[in-house]
């Protein structure tokens, strides 16, 4: 009995040893499936990661494409209003000449007046005619912004299929 205790104690020692040895290299015989439900954690933790940094990038990408939007409708707003005063002003030009070709003799004021009402239709109307021009384009800008590229829609797609299928 004695012999069969010491085999018994000896058996022990070599299962705790290998058990040890496992252990240091990684896997745990004791509870073999808490490996597997980590390795899953891990997964779904990269690739987690990995739709958090694809939405940052697009976010990212968004942002500096409105930016760019912006300033580009800055520019054109200012050209258009540099065209709208210069075409107003050959107006109010025109509007005067007609006005003292027509013989009548009138006073400087009336012919300040007639130019300046000129100046102020011809600008409300070459503006106006721009302006919609703009906001058709920016509207069309935003409606492009509102919708994901066909690459992104197809990125999603896959690694949620992906998430599903792990």
């Amino acid at each position: 009995m004695a012999a069969g205790d010491m085999e018994k104690a000896d058996l022990r020692a070599e299962v705790d040893r290998l058990r040890n040895w496992y252990k240091d290299h990684g896997t745990d015989v004791v509870n073999p499936g808490a490996a597997q439900r980590t390795r899953l954690n891990v997964d779904a933790v990269n690739l987690l990661s990995r739709a958090q940094q694809t939405a940052d990038a697009q976010i990212a990408e968004a942002e500096d494409y409105a930016r760019r939007l912006v300033g580009q409708a800055r520019q054109q707003y200012e050209q258009i209003l540099q065209e709208a005063q210069q075409q107003a002003e050959e107006a109010a030009t025109q509007a005067v000449d007609v006005y003292r070709s027509s013989g009548e003799v009138q006073s400087a004021e009336a012919e300040e007046l007639e130019r300046r009402i000129a100046y102020l239709r011809t600008f409300a109307e070459v503006t106006q005619v721009q302006l919609r021009a703009v906001l058709e384009g920016l509207a069309n800008e935003v409606n492009k912004l509102g919708s994901l590229p066909e690459s992104s829609r197809h990125a999603v797609a896959s690694s949620s299929s992906g998430q599903d299928a792990g």
